[in-house]
């Protein structure tokens, strides 16, 4: 488990697509897929626009007139007329849409994809956006044998798929192609779309980046994650593409005024260990043990007792100091820690008035230098030193102000929290810890995806003895 990349999902919070996608300046972005990509391209040319840029929308298929802000939509079959009259469009305009014609439906025809090359480097434009392929409106395609039409100049590839289909059949009538999209993810039209069905789809040789250039970027969009039970089937479809491959996936619900929900990355197994943000574990210790009737965390399983089980496992990880609040039966356990320079007890006074009172404690506690703080419960033995150091390499690659972890999709303990958010921590009261700033920030958060079991809690004799068991 220590060498494996990890799946990181990055809360959008109030990112803008552009953002999301890592859209740089002169990059050529074609949209290709279903569910959303015409909303998606003019979305993107709205943001890009709106922090300076000049945008020229095109496509090499067949689109109707896109609506919204643009007020020129050039039409020209000659390269060198196109040239002149966007040329003067822009003069007016930031955004433009240029097309070779207009077909008998009121669609505009796709441009040659070579002229998407010349039209970046003889126009004054930041940006160039191609709708590479179409999908009769509906939200999961796979393209015929023709399409879709990627320019060989494209920087950023971004497929497309509307997560409203997920739970109908194939053959439902949500799907353009549904043959096609059968047998790419080896399935009948009568199966269900699953999330690993969308995923068998999207990066298949023949799916919706098929023909990418070879130095493109491919970044998914998965569209419509308009609710939880949405969100989690598109996490379900990010963790399989980025098995397979994928470097970076953004969840999305385009029609929200915020419409980056997450983004799905890895982070690579050398950057675990990676020096950086000075990070602290902070083990909360100190309270009664009411429910156990016993000092629970001096009770010993196997030859150690249950706290110093907490404690090994953090500083078995990147941490730069184990700060222990301790409070009731302090002598007893400050006699359970190691002797170890990273190891640094502290006492809380008001342990009885709640595991608030240790929160502050232990941030109070904290040289300045520190950044970020994780705090692990004296009564979960089986902790990993994995999990803590997938949160540290997490925050220190992405400086979250929340970071974690998901137990087979779960969330669940121990959390990081930045400085950032000391001072929220500071005004927490009785026995609540920190569980009210993970809503209140749940949207700016990052969770680290883990194939481990959570670790349990210690509470009464019952969950002692069942864990005991598992050290004899």
């Amino acid at each position: 488990m220590t060498g494996a990349a990890r799946t990181v999902f990055l809360a959008g919070g109030k990112l803008t697509l552009a953002e999301a996608l890592a859209v740089a300046p002169g990059e050529i972005v074609a949209f290709t897929g279903a569910g959303g990509k015409t909303a998606a391209l003019l979305r993107l040319a709205d943001e890009l626009v709106a922090r300076g840029g000049r945008v020229l929308v095109t496509t090499t298929a067949h689109i109707y007139p896109p609506t919204g802000k643009c007020s020129d939509c050039i039409v020209e079959d000659c390269l060198a007329a196109l040239l002149a009259a966007a040329s003067v469009a822009l003069e007016r305009n930031s955004r433009v849409v240029v097309a070779r014609g207009v077909d008998a439906d009121g669609k505009l025809v796709g441009i040659e994809p070579a002229w998407v090359e010349e039209l970046r480097a003889r126009l004054p434009i930041t940006n160039l956006l191609v709708e590479a392929d179409g999908s009769r409106g509906k939200p999961f395609k796979a393209p015929a044998g023709h399409e879709p039409v990627i320019p060989p100049a494209t920087d950023l590839v971004v497929p497309v798929v509307g997560l409203s289909a997920i739970g109908y059949q194939i053959s439902s009538g949500l799907v353009h192609r549904p043959e096609q999209v059968a047998r790419l993810a080896e399935a009948q039209p009568a199966d269900t779309i699953s999330p690993a069905v969308v995923a068998k789809v999207l990066w298949h040789p023949e799916g919706s980046a098929k023909g990418a250039p070879s130095g493109a970027r491919i970044v998914p969009l998965l569209n419509q994650a308009d609710d939880e039970e949405r969100c989690e089937a598109g996490r379900q479809i990010a963790r399989l593409l980025l098995q397979q491959g994928a470097g970076r996936i953004v969840l999305a619900a385009l029609r929200q005024p915020a419409p980056v929900r997450e983004i799905a990355v890895t982070i690579p197994a050398a950057k675990v260990a990676k020096p950086g943000a000075a990070v602290s574990a902070i083990v909360l210790a100190a309270g009664q043990a009411r429910r156990m009737g016993a000092l629970k965390l001096a009770l010993p399983l196997g030859p150690q007792s249950v706290l110093r089980h907490v404690v090994e496992a953090a500083l078995a990880s990147p941490v730069d100091e184990v700060v222990v609040v301790l409070g009731h039966g302090a002598a007893e356990l400050t006699a359970e820690l190691p002797k170890h320079s990273r190891v640094r007890p502290v006492y809380n006074p008001q342990f009885a008035q709640g595991q608030s009172t240790s929160v502050r404690a232990g941030i109070n506690a904290l040289p300045s230098e520190v950044e970020g703080a994780i705090f692990l419960l004296g009564d979960q033995p089986l902790v990993r030193p994995e999990t803590i150091a997938a949160l540290v390499a997490t925050f220190r690659s992405y400086p979250a102000p929340i970071v974690q972890p998901l137990y087979h999709g779960i969330p669940g303990n121990p959390v990081l929290f930045a400085r950032t958010l000391f001072p929220e921590l500071l005004q927490v009261t009785g026995d609540r810890g920190g569980r009210e700033l993970l809503d209140t920030h749940r949207r700016e958060m990052a969770a680290v995806d883990l194939n481990l079991e959570a670790p349990e809690d210690i509470d009464t004799r019952e969950d002692y003895d069942k864990i005991t068991d598992r050290f004899r």
